[in-house]
């Protein structure tokens, strides 16, 4: 894949309309530690690290660019 490609995937309005669902499924997470601990009254260490690591996913796939999955890609391992 060329990066001319990337950018027309990318400026796709079906790729923008997934993009923005993973951007507020990032923060549905933090709303949803907010629930739990400030309105709930539950600081649950372990539901906080599960509440984090999916909003940084959700995070990491709507950010995610050319140049670093071209560099997994021409890895060589």
């Amino acid at each position: 894949m060329e990066a001319e490609e990337w950018d027309q995937w990318r400026n796709n309005p079906v790729t923008t309309w997934v993009m923005a669902a993973l951007k507020k499924s990032s923060e549905a997470q933090r709303r949803a530690w907010v629930d739990a601990s400030w309105e709930g009254g539950v600081a649950d260490p372990l539901l906080l690290n599960e509440l984090r690591t999916r909003a940084d996913a959700y995070a990491a796939m709507s950010e995610v660019t050319f140049e670093g999955l071209k560099e997994i890609h021409d890895s060589t391992d």
